[in-house]
């Protein structure tokens, strides 16, 4: 158990990860749990942000409370890349999932010529940050920032973010793949539907029609299909044309997919 996080304070951890599988699949922290965390750590306001190393520009965020969020502002975002934690990023003074404080980047007088510090920290009452490095990759970093309107963070309240940290990674990425496949199986659901109607209106094509539809799920190309039908491949594209409009479909592959998925042939309707 760490030296200063007490065993309710672990249990109040716990219940936050609970929080965090519990609640509905999305990408980002949900804002319930960000504000536990903000209430273990002690601090004013919160904020989960996902940051471009190249840009240093906010790609996403999450700030509890909500009047707090600074990252719509352009003042803001163009005095951003200022932020120590850039610069220790740079020089590899930063680990991941280790928290450091906005005091111990930089001392007073540094920060006093900081436009980020005297233009937006310190005129809301910001005057220390606790930070943590949640994962890194090629181009992006995500990480927690907890604000305070004092200097200083207790080694308890590091410890809490350390242990946090990892599994904040792992729900945010676990999420991440849930809403992906959730988007998967919703646009499959609706291919699939989209195929049941076109697999119902095969029946309108006309023989000529047919006969192109077939030839298409043979795999042959437009000049093939024209020279075994005795006819142009203008006429082979306009044919196409009337087919997927009658199906509803937007590409020779879709037909084929409707086409190789029939299981019942369907007749072909009147000339």
């Amino acid at each position: 158990m760490p030296a200063e996080a007490t065993r309710k304070d672990l249990l109040e951890l716990l219940d936050m990860v609970r929080l965090l599988h519990g609640s509905e699949a999305g990408a980002e922290l949900p804002s319930p749990v960000l504000s536990r965390m903000a209430d273990m750590i002690g601090c004013d306001s919160a904020s989960y942000c996902r940051v471009d190393h190249r840009t240093r520009q906010l790609v996403a965020t999450v700030v509890e409370p909500a009047n707090s969020d600074l990252s719509e502002s352009p003042d803001f975002a163009a005095v951003l890349g200022q932020h120590p934690a850039f610069v220790a990023h740079r020089q590899r003074r930063l680990r991941t999932a280790s928290s450091v404080a906005l005091t111990d980047l930089a001392d007073l007088r540094s920060l006093r010529n900081l436009p980020i510090y005297t233009d937006f920290y310190r005129p809301r009452e910001t005057h220390d940050q606790l930070l943590n490095i949640v994962a890194v990759g090629r181009h992006q970093g995500t990480l927690l920032v907890f604000n305070r309107s004092r200097r200083g963070f207790s080694g308890r309240a590091r410890e809490l973010l350390d242990l946090a940290s990892p599994l904040v990674c792992q729900a945010v990425a676990q999420r991440e793949r849930l809403s992906r496949l959730t988007v998967a199986l919703r646009d499959a659901r609706r291919h699939a539907a989209v195929a049941d109607r076109a697999a119902g209106r095969l029946a309108a094509l006309t023989p000529r029609e047919r006969e192109v539809v077939d030839q298409l799920a043979e795999g042959i190309g437009d000049r093939e299909i024209a020279r075994v039908l005795g006819i142009s491949p203008r006429t082979v594209h306009k044919h196409l044309e009337q087919i997927y409009r009658k199906l509803g479909l937007q590409s020779r592959a879709a037909v084929v997919a409707v086409v190789r998925g029939t299981v019942e042939p369907v007749p072909a309707g009147p000339a």
